[in-house]
């Protein structure tokens, strides 16, 4: 008998910061996956996001700082919370969510499922 794999709608730019319930603002995502998103990111914003990268991430190369660009639709105003505080759980969340990508292509996978589609993150050496 084949697993059943159990996903549900992420939404890109959360609900509570303005976003819509629209195919350019949901992804589909393992259920798993998404309690491991919002433990590590909870319902902040992509700049919120990019601040976290460089100031408390403890999975960044030293060598690396993450940028923020908005790139297209709305701009987001509000900020949000929600995200764990406990190393132990982040850690956690980090391994399940990237499987063993590099930092590089975790970026690359948080921006083409997870992440609002009006920013990009992207690496800049340091």
């Amino acid at each position: 008998m084949k697993e059943q794999i159990v996903t549900e709608e992420h939404h890109r730019r959360p609900r509570s910061l303005g976003g819509k319930t629209i195919e350019a603002n949901t992804s589909y995502v393992k259920s798993k996956l998404h309690k491991h998103y919002h433990t590590l990111f909870g319902n902040k914003n992509a700049m919120q996001i990019c601040d976290w990268f460089n100031k408390e991430c403890p999975f960044k190369p030293d060598n690396l700082k993450v940028v923020c660009k908005f790139i297209n639709g709305s701009r987001v105003s509000k900020t949000g919370e929600n995200s764990s505080k406990k190393p132990k759980k982040i850690n956690f969340a980090w391994r399940s969510l990237m499987n063993g990508l590099t930092f590089s292509e975790s970026i690359d996978y948080l921006n083409n499922v997870w992440l609002d589609p009006s920013y990009h993150l992207y690496l800049k050496e340091v």
